[in-house]
């Protein structure tokens, strides 16, 4: 029977299903997949309301994390967001690993919904030369030793990682996720052997090892017996027999890879029943009839040499219930809800977009079979969850469908005024955005202009704001070649993205979680200083107390705020742009009086940081290859010119004699020769108003030579160390100071220091280290590190100092500092005609244009030396919750 639909959306009072709704949306958009590690990773972040993808204003912080292969964050950075959109810059370092990088991004708003909503994509790096490296883990491999047993082994040269490692290696083995930790000693031929028992289900292993001094170094192998995995999945999550079934099915491999299968479905009793084949993306869905106490299961063709045939259990058939099928055909989209027993009791179908509701319909059921339809423009464009409720509205069956409908995107024209340039000449690109309705729109768009050996992932296959916002952020696990199912030229799109909600969106749609009544994580505005006040001798709080903090970055700053109620404050910190931004804070009591109260800072929630391992046993595919060959091409002849041209030059030497008082004299004659001196006349010579110790003026005028560093978060002290991964141990004249009273040390005050010295490398510093900690194990003291030198005027070392009463200091994370993307302008004739090479491979990134009111925009830029095929492309978004994609491509000659 047909049945019409009389229910009504709510427009502006959606009823909120899900938790989800609630989060934010990330999309960064990167400038390349491949890096060299002397270029720069430039990246653009929009973030939207998950519910209705209107510009999110809820977070003005965007934290942007880029984590190395080995697990380990190599970079932090906090990005400003005006009106859900801000960009930033992340420089490589040559001492960078090569390797896959996980980029990520999230906002503290987003806590509250575990990892669902936060960004993650992993982008190949290599050196900048082509020059060979030998591996600290080299001979990886697993030996059969008897049947269904193999032994992990593989050599590790620690020293080839750290020069200064000696004794006990610390390794770790991931197999399958589960890790496992162990302590090896070095053998007679100068490395350490791992032998290590697997099993043949093992599909992958990872050795991670550490030396002494914390340096890491990680290498993944896949087992080359792991099956191809396949599993099916009946629409709508139940298959009943006697009713023809759509089934979904994908096959991964070893490495959580899509691999294009075929093969036949066969019975319990071996009959051939059908024949099924994958798209290129291995997935795809059969149609299939069960018959009643009958199981059934799936057997591969043998298509290549990694393909292991094997039986697939297909799911079970379940004895009664509902089947769910939707298909959508042209505007609409057919409900089709079959049972396997009649029934009387009322159905309901609840459909949804992104956890908000959209319409429940009542169904009373007079047959076995009910069917409806609606049109496709009574609900957004993207994943729409289709569920099935029984009469008490418990979930019976569930179904996601994505949703075609035209209108919902913006519409970019762009042009170039000329299809054909030479190098050197200028390119201007005029751009007009109209919105849904045909007419023009005001939005934000970010225009990047790259040279054809600039992208590693071909364009067709590489996320974008489209594919993030309508398809990425709405499904768990990653999606291959997203911007394949916008495609309008593949005529099979529609059918394969359908295989991809019938599978990777059975049961892994993010918004599934049930609306809670308040959060745990609060959103972030803005960078700020938060915390509470204790008594001095209690853990009372204290309300009505006196906080004046003074921030030292680009802007000083001085605020005065008391606590609340609660014993608790918040001091703004906006518009500051550094890395980490020091404050000190001084409490008063009621009476004015400075009080020597507990000031606690809210500590800053970090995310656990999970790097999928597997990435690392990936092959280098023709394209990343091709690629970063062409990298290496153009920095060797960038360097050769630098070198014709005089640009690299010898660093100038100083040789400075030194006469050494006394008490130098002492230290030298026990630690050695200082490197570095910083007279105390120096070190006051900075002094301003605001300094809070020796270590803060240390911190802000010498960081070349000391590094200062902030040991238990935001509300620990401050210690000074040599740059480098030794230890540094410090003295004060000429008396070791002990391991707990190293918090003492940064509240000096300027004018009793009578010289600061850093001795590298110093004598006698197992001695030292064993006079600084005499709890530390003696096959745990290091054997080498620096020295710091402290000389005062009262001669009795750091305990004569006492910190000023009510004082804190800490260093808060703020915005990160801005970088300005470079690009040259052949304005004049001197210009375009000099001999310096010109190999840029990105000629524009403006990540911050603007339409007008009438949707129009225009900017230039200068090509290089590069030639051959520009693409441009250009992603925007407007304040009405609409975004585009467009491309265009030019020629040089």
């Amino acid at each position: 029977m047909f049945w019409s639909i009389v229910a009504q959306a709510q427009e502006e009072n959606n009823i909120v299903l899900t938790q989800g709704s609630y989060a934010e949306k990330i999309y960064v958009q990167l400038d390349a997949d491949v890096y060299t590690t002397d270029q720069t990773i430039w990246f653009k972040a929009v973030v939207l309301e998950s519910a209705r993808h209107l510009p999110s204003s809820w977070s003005g912080v965007l934290h942007v994390q880029l984590i190395n292969p080995d697990g380990q964050l190599v970079v932090q950075k906090r990005i400003k967001l005006t009106s859900g959109s801000g960009n930033g810059a992340i420089e490589l370092k040559s001492g960078y690993v090569s390797g896959k990088y996980l980029l990520k991004a999230y906002t503290e708003w987003n806590h509250n919904f575990g990892s669902d909503f936060t960004f993650q994509r992993y982008i190949d790096v290599f050196p900048q030369s082509q020059e060979r490296k030998i591996e600290p883990i080299m001979g990886m491999q697993m030996e059969e030793r008897e049947p269904n047993a193999y032994q992990l082994q593989a050599k590790l040269f620690p020293r080839l990682l750290d020069k200064l490692h000696k004794k006990q290696l610390a390794v770790y083995v991931i197999v399958d996720g589960k890790k496992d930790s162990m302590l090896l000693r070095e053998g007679n031929q100068g490395y350490y052997h791992l032998d290590y028992p697997l099993t043949s289900e093992v599909k992958a292993v990872t050795i991670q090892m550490k030396t002494e001094n914390n340096l890491l170094f990680t290498k993944t192998l896949v087992t080359p017996n792991s099956p191809i995995d396949v599993q099916f999945f009946p629409e709508g999550g139940v298959w009943l027999p006697d009713i023809p079934t759509k089934l979904g099915f994908k096959a991964i491999n070893q490495l959580g890879k899509a691999i294009a299968v075929s093969g036949k479905i066969m019975n319990d009793r071996g009959d051939t029943l059908t024949s099924f084949r994958s798209n290129h993306l291995g997935m795809g869905t059969v149609l299939l009839k069960a018959n009643k106490g009958s199981s059934y299961y799936a057997v591969l063709d043998t298509l290549t040499d990694e393909s292991i045939a094997d039986r697939y259990p297909l799911p079970q058939l379940a004895d009664k219930g509902y089947a769910l099928a939707i298909n959508q055909v042209k505007e609409n989209i057919n409900v089709l809800i079959r049972s396997s027993t009649l029934t009387t009791d009322s159905l309901f179908v609840q459909i949804s977009c992104r956890g908000v509701l959209y319409y429940l319909l009542k169904i009373s059921p007079r047959d076995q079979q009910v069917k409806t339809l609606l049109p496709n423009s009574a609900l957004p464009e993207g994943i729409i969850l289709f569920t099935l409720l029984d009469h008490k509205k418990c979930p019976i069956a569930e179904r996601l469908i994505f949703n075609r409908r035209s209108g919902m995107q913006l519409t970019i024209e762009s042009s170039t005024d000329k299809t054909v340039y030479g190098k050197r000449e200028k390119t201007a690109v005029k751009t007009q955005v109209f919105g849904g309705d045909g007419l023009p729109t005001e939005a934000k768009l970010s225009v990047m202009a790259i040279s054809d050996d600039h992208i590693g992932k071909a364009l067709v296959t590489r996320n974008n704001i489209l594919t993030h916002f309508l398809l990425q952020s709405e499904l768990r696990g990653e999606i291959a070649e997203p911007n394949y199912y916008f495609q309008e030229d593949v005529e099979q799109r529609f059918a394969d993205l359908d295989a991809l909600m019938l599978t990777q969106g059975w049961r892994r749609y993010k918004y599934d979680e049930p609306v809670v009544d308040s959060f745990s994580f609060p959103n972030e505005l803005l960078p700020s200083l938060r915390g509470e006040v204790l008594g001095v001798f209690s853990k009372k709080k204290q309300p009505g107390i006196t906080l004046t903090m003074m921030s030292f970055g680009e802007n000083n700053l001085m605020q005065v705020e008391e606590t609340d109620s609660l014993g608790r404050f918040y001091f703004p910190l906006s518009d500051q742009y550094v890395d980490t931004l020091d404050v000190l804070l001084q409490s008063a009591n009621k009476a004015g009086r400075n009080r020597d109260y507990t000031i606690q800072l809210d500590k800053q929630y970090t995310p656990q940081i999970e790097y999928d391992y597997r990435r690392s046993a990936e092959r280098i595919d023709s394209v990343v290859s091709r690629l970063a060959k062409k990298r290496h091409e153009r920095f060797q002849h960038e360097n050769a010119y630098r070198v014709a041209a005089g640009e690299i030059l010898l660093e100038e030497v100083v040789v400075e004699a030194k006469v050494r008082s006394p008490e130098e004299q002492t230290v030298f004659d026990r630690y050695g020769e200082a490197d570095v001196v910083i007279t105390g006349k120096a070190i006051q010579e900075k002094e301003k108003k605001w300094s809070y110790g020796l270590y803060s003026i240390l911190l802000f005028n010498f960081p070349k030579d000391i590094r200062i560093d902030r040991v238990g978060g935001g509300g620990g002290y401050l210690k000074a160390r040599v740059h480098g991964t030794e230890p540094t141990l410090v003295v004060v004249d000429g008396i070791p100071v002990s391991g707990h009273s190293y918090d003492a040390i940064a509240h000096i005050p300027p004018s009793e220091v009578k010289s600061f010295e850093i001795i590298r490398f110093a004598k006698n510093f197992h001695g030292l280290y064993q006079e600084t900690y005499p709890d530390a194990s003696p096959l745990n003291i290091p054997t080498i590190g620096h020295v710091i030198a402290i000389y005062t005027h009262a001669g009795k070392g750091v305990y004569g100092v006492r910190r000023p009463t009510g004082l804190i200091q800490a260093s808060v994370p703020v915005y990160s500092p801005v970088m300005e993307f470079y690009t040259p302008r052949y304005e004049s004739e001197e210009e375009t005609n000099s001999d310096r090479p010109d190999l840029r491979t990105l000629l524009h990134w403006e990540p911050n244009l603007s339409t007008d009111d009438e949707g129009k925009v225009t900017t230039d830029y200068y090509n290089g030396d590069n030639i051959g095929e520009v693409r441009i492309i250009i992603e925007a978004f407007n304040s009405d919750g609409y975004i585009g994609y467009r491309e265009l491509v030019y020629q040089v000659h």
